[in-house]
Order: structure tokens, then C-alpha cells, then sequence
């Protein structure tokens, strides 16, 4: 990818060969790939989900050129997930997702099943937004082509070659796809996972859980209601269709239950009749975490459930898979404009650490949930109830906002208004604008006295009055010349 091509579709069309484009069975606009099969790609995705399509939409947008194989022709009906958290909402706003606003939220989410207000989270963003996952990919695969991005459905990877300074990926109809990277976003069953040996993490599921989605029945909404042995969860997620969730102790690892019998636990568990009701979608998960041993192999990286696969509490799937795009999309970018490849590395640094601190959070919260497996489960909900402070931290879990990375001592996010407090002044719109987009220095009363340091995914770099990690340090690690930073100096405009 070359420095003038960035953010620049129009000049990135102009050096491809010449692209149909056709209407896909979703309505979404696909390019054929009939012509350009032989040449090199600067990336190709494997999955376009909401974190392969994010990501294609991103790098295309950055001025790459990109092809995503999807196996399904079709964007599935189901829902898996369909809850977005304030950082997922910033993450593709600064990316340039439109339609953002237009979705429903609520300014209440849970942890564990407690409900906790989100009414003082610190974000543009504020609240729990709801976008049903076959909405949310259809919006994202159609940014992703608009920005450049060529989507191939009905594709189906084999396997990959890796070449000296590329990758090479293979289909089950024998087309070969050589790129200068490939990213792996095909989910918790991930072929480019087991086909570039990244290896996996897993720990051993002892319990397990249903969840059905029916039409035509009314019942009462329900948070991880206890019910004896049995855990109850019920809730719309569309006028016509109730989300049930169930564990029972007698639901293993083996065969899944029909809804004749889970309706029937659902009856013994809550005292309601769901079996008059049409199934259209019912699936069975567990409680194991999986995470990958390597999230870099050679020029091939993992996103979303193919790095990292977790119970689904709070749609922590889904929001983490996002924050995993926003970080690998700035420095691949980086590295495609003269930054040493070591920054790469860094993505599978960082976001292993996120997830195991993630996949932690979702077994306190089962330990809520479930009962006193881990420690001490009910003072956290003593603390939830008593301590102010306790809840805006546990709000900020939830929002997405407590993510910093140790590993890189780089710390949270920043939000407008802490950068206002920061600079002691208001923003003006092209600093807000930078902010998460751009890499910023806040400098002093002198051009050398750095005293703030934002990468491009707005996480403050370095330690204040730290001299081996502070803002200076960090302009030397993460800026450089390649990152191009937006100076703004304090206490005035520039």
C-alpha cells in the first residue's frame, strides 16, 4: 500500500483492474473477481462477519487493496449477538460507519445478572446499543465495498501457502488468492486457525446452556433467573421473536435437546408454556474459553471468535472481536508505511492480554450467575450495592472502556472530554475528529515538552513522569515519522 493512497478509493480503483459491480442475494453490492484472481491483494479476510467486514471496510478505507472470501452466500437470519457497548460504537464511528444512530439503546446493562446504570459512562456513546447481528453485516459488508473492498461469497478456504513476503490462500474450487497479509475472521471454528497452525488455548466446559429463538409466545422478561438448578434468561430481540436461554444440570457436551424438551424444562424452571410457540433457531454453548497460542504467523493474523471464543455474556464476543479490528487496522497501516514490523507483533500482544482479562470478567460474572464457584461471589454483589465508586468501574467493564494493555504500558482510552481537561481548553471539531483516528501529541509551552501521547486507536501512550515510558519514550515506540500525529498545544489552538 503506498503513502498516497490512503483514504482514497478513487485512486485505488484507478490501479486495479476494471470491477463489475452486481447486486448480491442480501442487497448488498458485490465486485466480481472473475479478472483479478492472479494478481496480489495487500490483504485478504477470510469471513465477513461483523469483524471481517469491519475489518476489510477499515483497511480498504486506509487505501488497501482487499478481498474477503465468505463461505455463506447468504447473510444468516440468526442472531448471535446483537448487543454493541459504548467502545464498539466509538471503534466504528472513528472508522466511518454510517447509520450509527439510528439503532436503539439502553443506558442499563448487567453484570452477572445485576443491573447497573451506564447513565455516567464518559463516551459519545453512552448506553447499550442494540444492531441484530444479520443487520449489522449486511450494513458493514456494504461500507466494506463502498470504501473498496471486494467480497467474494459463497468461497470456501482451504488452506494457505506462506511465501517469502506474501501469503497465498486456496478454495475448495481451486482459485488461488496470494496477498501481502491474510486475516483469519472466520470464527470459533476457524480453517485458517488449524490450516497455519496458530494453535489454541482451550479450558474444559462443565457446564452448558440453550438458547432458542421462537415465534408466538409471550413471556416474562427474565435476567439469569435462578429456578432451583436451572438458569432462566428471556428477552425480545424483535417484535416477533422471544430469545430464550436455559441451563439445566442434565444439558452435556453430547447431544443437543430438542425444543420439545427444553420446552419442557422451560415449564418445570418458570411455570410458562412456550411449546406453542415455532423454534425458528436453537443452538447449545458452553462455558470453555478458547484463545489462540499465536495471533501472528508469519503475514497471517487472527480476529474475533477465531482468536478468542467465550460465553456469550453481554455480547463480549462480538465487542471484543471489534476492539481486536481497531487495533490491528492502525498498525498494519503503520507497517504498510515504513513502520517496523515489530509493531505488528504488538496486536498479539496486546489483545491476548485484553482477553484473558476478558474471559476472566466472564467467569466472575458466571460465578454471579451460577453460584460460589470462584471467590467470594456475593462481595461483589455487596459491593455493587454499597460502593459508588465499585459501580462506575463495573459500568465501565461493561461499557468496553477499562481496556489498557500492560504488556505495551499503554493505557485506556481517552475520551473527548478528558483530552479537553488535558489540553485546558475546548476542542475544536478537527481535534475531536482526530481523536481515535489520528495520532495526537499534546505538547507544552515548548515543541519538545510532549505531555500527552495518543495512538490512532485514542489509548494514551506511555507513563506521565515515567522517563523510560513516558509521552517522550512513547513518541520514540509507537509515532516516529511514519504515524504523521496531529500536534495540539495546550491552553491554545493550533
Amino acid at each position: 500500500m503506498r503513502q498516497d493512497q490512503r483514504g482514497s478509493p478513487a485512486v485505488l480503483r484507478s490501479l486495479c483492474p476494471r470491477l463489475d459491480r452486481t447486486q448480491g442475494r442480501d442487497g448488498v453490492v458485490l465486485l466480481s473477481v472473475a479478472t483479478v484472481t492472479a494478481r496480489q491483494w495487500d490483504a485478504v479476510v477470510v469471513g465477513a462477519g461483523p469483524v471481517g467486514s469491519l475489518l476489510a471496510g477499515s483497511l480498504a478505507g486506509n487505501g488497501a487493496s482487499v478481498l474477503v472470501l465468505e463461505r455463506d452466500r447468504s447473510i444468516p437470519d440468526q442472531t448471535r449477538a446483537s448487543t454493541l457497548n459504548s467502545r464498539s460504537m466509538e471503534i466504528m464511528s472513528a472508522l466511518g460507519v454510517p447509520g450509527l444512530a439510528d439503532h436503539p439503546r439502553s443506558m442499563f446493562g448487567h453484570y452477572g445478572g445485576i443491573p447497573v446504570s451506564l447513565d455516567k459512562i464518559d463516551s459519545p456513546w453512552a448506553g447499550l446499543w442494540v444492531i441484530p447481528q444479520p443487520h449489522l453485516v449486511h450494513m458493514l459488508r456494504e461500507w466494506a465495498v463502498d470504501n473498496g473492498a471486494v467480497l467474494k461469497t459463497g468461497v470456501t478456504f482451504t488452506g494457505a501457502d506462506a511465501l517469502s513476503s506474501a501469503v497465498v490462500a486456496h478454495t475448495a474450487t481451486s482459485e488461488n488468492y496470494e496477498s501481502k497479509i491474510l486475516v483469519g475472521a472466520d470464527g470459533f471454528d476457524s480453517a485458517v486457525r488449524d490450516a497455519l497452525g496458530f494453535g489454541l488455548y482451550r479450558t474444559t466446559a462443565n457446564r452448558y446452556m440453550i438458547r432458542c429463538d421462537v415465534k408466538g409466545i409471550s413471556v416474562a422478561r427474565r435476567r439469569f433467573e435462578r429456578h432451583g438448578d436451572m438458569v432462566a434468561t428471556a428477552g425480545m430481540i424483535s417484535p416477533e421473536i422471544t430469545r430464550l436461554m436455559l441451563h439445566s444440570p442434565h444439558y452435556g457436551p453430547l447431544a443437543t435437546p430438542t425444543f420439545e424438551e427444553v420446552a419442557k424444562d422451560w415449564l418445570e424452571a418458570t411455570g410458562e408454556h412456550v411449546d406453542g410457540g415455532e423454534c425458528v433457531w436453537l443452538d447449545k454453548f458452553s462455558n470453555a474459553c478458547t484463545t489462540a497460542e499465536k495471533w501472528k504467523v508469519g503475514a497471517a493474523f487472527l480476529a474475533g471468535d477465531a482468536a478468542h471464543d467465550q460465553p456469550p455474556v453481554g455480547g463480549s464476543s462480538l465487542n471484543a472481536g471489534l476492539q481486536d479490528v481497531y487495533n490491528l487496522v492502525w498498525k498494519l497501516t503503520a507497517v504498510s508505511g515504513g513502520a517496523p514490523e515489530e509493531l505488528a507483533v504488538t496486536y498479539g500482544l496486546e489483545r491476548a492480554e485484553a482477553t484473558a482479562r476478558m474471559q476472566e470478567e466472564v467467569r466472575d460474572q458466571e460465578a454471579l450467575i451460577f453460584g460460589p464457584e470462584r471467590q467470594q461471589p456475593d462481595s461483589l454483589r455487596d459491593l455493587l450495592a454499597s460502593s459508588e465508586s465499585f459501580r462506575q468501574l463495573i459500568a465501565r467493564t461493561i461499557a468496553g472502556l477499562d481496556t489498557q494493555y500492560l504488556t505495551t504500558e499503554t493505557g485506556p482510552r481517552i475520551s473527548p472530554t478528558e483530552l479537553t481537561h488535558e489540553l485546558g481548553r475546548p476542542l475544536q471539531p478537527y481535534e475531536e475528529a482526530a481523536l481515535g483516528r489520528r495520532a495526537i501529541l499534546v505538547i507544552g509551552a515548548r515543541a519538545d515538552e510532549v505531555l500527552l501521547a495518543i495512538r490512532p486507536d485514542g489509548h494514551t501512550a506511555g507513563s506521565s513522569g515515567n522517563r523510560r515510558t513516558g509521552p517522550d519514550s512513547a513518541v520514540t515506540r509507537w509515532f516516529e515519522d511514519f504515524l504523521n500525529p496531529v500536534v495540539l498545544k495546550a491552553g491554545t489552538h493550533v
